[in-house]
């Protein structure tokens, strides 16, 4: 099923997820639309990570539904998820550290029906679209770099690139700034804008004026309900937000 950029491509109704006493998310919705970029904003425990894990399957919610296209994802595994086109990249980096960026990209590319040798030797077809990710996550110049030998910021721009590989539609980015210097936010911030209409982007972010400049909606979450969703303008002028999340 195809969808025109602007519809809603991932939708997420009355999301509820229970730790026996504790609701740590409570009858969330909202939706992403293709194409866009959407932020998911708020204080620290306020649920977006939970959020973001009963998306992709690490939890099941005690009530509501996600689904992506006409695909129901609740009680789905997350590599079922994934292959449907959901990537994520998460808040600690996970790579072999004695692996290349070639090979990481590689792995990522790979169809599971081809030969075990095709883990070895990649053929033109592959080399070209490694090539083409690598290019598009600044690493172009570091492609025979093992992992270990990255900068932090690179290793998230890595991450990114895996992500890309795995030819993910929908792609849900939780804090993907965390850790990085002035420069790479900004080579970050150029490496999203540059995915801008090609992927529909969910991210989960406390820098706010990266989420401010790069998003076309936000949703603010706040003990574990959403407080409000609008442009990044409707959002910084709302007062309720203000109060608990600008300190304002």
């Amino acid at each position: 099923m195809s969808v025109e950029r602007g519809e809603p491509v991932l939708s997420i109704e009355g999301l509820t997820k229970k730790f026996d006493s504790v609701v740590a998310v409570e009858d969330v919705s909202f939706e992403l639309r293709a194409g866009e970029i959407h932020g998911l904003i708020g204080p620290n425990g306020a649920g977006k990570t939970t959020t973001v894990n009963l998306v992709t399957g690490e939890l099941e919610p005690t009530s509501g539904s996600v689904r992506f296209k006409d695909d129901d994802l609740v009680g789905r595994p997350p590599s079922d998820i994934a292959r449907l086109g959901i990537g994520r990249s998460f808040q600690v980096v996970q790579y072999f550290p004695e692996m290349t960026v070639r090979k990481h990209l590689h792995l990522a590319i790979r169809d599971p029906s081809k030969t075990v040798r095709s883990v070895v030797d990649a053929d033109p077809e592959d080399t070209a679209r490694i090539e083409e990710i690598a290019e598009r996550v600044h690493l172009s110049e570091r492609l025979d770099t093992v992992a270990k030998n990255l900068s932090h910021g690179e290793k998230r721009f890595l991450d990114i690139g895996v992500v890309l590989g795995m030819d993910s539609e929908v792609i849900l980015f939780d804090e993907p700034a965390a850790g990085l210097n002035t420069s790479e936010t900004e080579e970050l911030e150029e490496i999203i804008e540059d995915l801008r209409g090609d992927y529909t982007i969910l991210i989960i972010e406390h820098d706010i004026d990266l989420v401010r400049r790069i998003t076309d909606r936000i949703t603010v979450l706040h003990n574990g309900s959403v407080l409000a969703t609008g442009t990044p303008e409707e959002i910084v002028s709302n007062e309720d937000v203000k109060e608990v999340y600008l300190g304002e």
